[in-house]
């Protein structure tokens, strides 16, 4: 009978040890992919915190400062965030192996009590005398053939079972080490959790001091934003205008290349009722111009008015493409002005922005995020100003102090176009637009993430 429990014992452990590697596996990876996030989100604080301390510098304190603080506790609570999701996982892996410590004893113990009585059963049938008897008693041959199978299986089983009891304690020794080491990290993360909220708490009240000495200032804060308002409608307004030419000129391109097409057939008309007038053919060919086909793209997507020839639509569908993947136009910059409408906290003060105001360090390099031809280089309030096609997307920046381009020039991605300008508080700062023909989009939702 116990022969049959045999080859079922070897597959069960074989499958217990080649699943562990890949259950260990799991586990880890998730945990790695945590600590990856959260240095992630450490550098981005750095950042926030080296920005800021630019901003300080200055004496009134600014929406920026405010933005900024904001940012950071964002990614605080990030940060807490992770580390929730870190203890999660360490409980959960707590648990796994705590469960898995419980089997293995239980196996264990099993083992070893299906090895004494085998030992038990060996003891008492120990004699040669015995094992002989067992064999020549059988009533043929191949039922003695079948006993000597017997004998040689039960002795291969004994040996098996005294090397699982070897394997499944080490496995059991190693797993308890596990469980230590897990328990060791939750303390850890545990720390540095409590850590965090002690900072977070810090960052709390600095906001509420920013937010206090904005309020302070409101008035003067409401004539800066009215004239910052001042200064976007501007861009806004000489932006559509630049992009209502370029819709205009591919409107004129198109109609002129439909009216030689429609001359070039009324011609090759002519020349076929002549010759057939004549009785002859046409000795000279007409030439015939062909309409341009953009070249095909994976998704079907409508063509704009500005897609006028393949050069034009491939540019197009290539910054499509990068959505979410397009470099930042400087290497070195934060965020202090997201895109759209906002309240201001602590005010009844409402912050608007057609871009997103990057803060920098003066005379930065400011690069095209992707391949263009430079469409125009103005002045807006007296700071220069860059816009490139990117077929029918455009990109704007807002505030250089030096242009490295000029109308008309072809550009590549990360290529410069010019230097970062101040503000007035005396920070390096731009300003970076993002046109889906004359509509402003967010350019965070093309920017790739830091």
């Amino acid at each position: 009978m116990m022969t049959r429990y045999i080859p079922v014992l070897r597959r069960l452990a074989l499958a217990w040890l080649l699943a562990l590697p890949m259950l260990i596996a799991a586990q880890t990876q998730p945990k790695e992919e945590l600590e990856k996030r959260r240095r992630q989100i450490e550098a981005e604080i750095q950042q926030l915190q080296a920005q800021q301390k630019e901003l300080s510098r200055s004496k009134k304190t600014s929406v920026a400062q405010l933005n900024l603080v904001q940012s950071r506790l964002r990614s605080r609570f990030a940060i807490i965030d992770n580390l929730n999701d870190e203890l999660r996982l360490i409980d959960e892996t707590i648990f796994t192996n705590n469960r898995e410590i419980y089997r293995l004893r239980r196996h264990l113990d099993t083992l070893r009590d299906q090895y004494a009585r085998t030992l038990e059963y060996s003891y008492k049938n120990r004699s040669s005398h015995d094992m002989l008897n067992f064999l020549f008693t059988s009533a043929s041959f191949n039922d003695a053939f079948k006993r000597a199978a017997y004998l040689k299986s039960y002795r291969h089983y004994r040996e098996d079972q005294a090397r699982n009891i070897i394997r499944t304690s080490a496995e059991l020794q190693a797993t308890i080490g596990r469980l230590s080491r897990n328990k060791e990290e939750k303390s850890s993360a545990l720390q540095e959790q409590n850590r965090q909220k002690e900072i977070l708490e810090e960052e709390k009240r600095e906001k509420a001091r920013v937010v206090n000495e904005i309020k302070a200032r409101e008035r003067d804060l409401s004539k800066e934003l009215i004239a910052k308002r001042k200064t976007l409608n501007d861009l806004s307004r000489s932006i559509r205008l630049l992009v209502q030419k370029e819709i205009d000129r591919a409107r004129m391109e198109r109609e002129a290349a439909d009216r030689r097409l429609r001359e070039d057939a009324a011609l090759a008309a002519k020349a076929k009722a002549a010759g057939a007038a004549s009785g002859k053919n046409a000795t000279t060919p007409v030439p015939v111009r062909e309409e341009p086909v953009a070249p095909a793209t994976a998704t079907t997507r409508k063509s704009a008015e500005l897609e006028n020839t393949p050069e034009v639509t491939r540019v197009s569908v290539g910054f499509e493409n990068n959505r979410r993947n397009i470099p930042w136009p400087v290497d070195i910059g934060t965020v202090t002005s997201g895109f759209g409408r906002r309240k201001i906290e602590g005010t009844s003060l409402y912050e608007e922005n057609i871009g997103i105001t990057i803060q920098t360090k003066e005379g930065q390099t400011v690069k095209a995020v992707f391949e263009g031809v430079v469409t125009s280089v103005f002045d807006v309030d007296g700071s220069a100003t860059v816009t490139i096609q990117h077929g029918k997307y455009f990109t704007t920046y807002y505030n250089l102090s030096v242009v490295g381009v000029a109308k008309g020039a072809r550009v590549s991605m990360g290529q410069s176009i010019g230097k970062a300008g101040a503000n007035d508080y005396g920070d390096g700062e731009i300003i970076f637009v993002v046109n889906v023909e004359k509509d402003f989009v967010d350019p965070m939702n093309w920017l790739k993430a830091r």
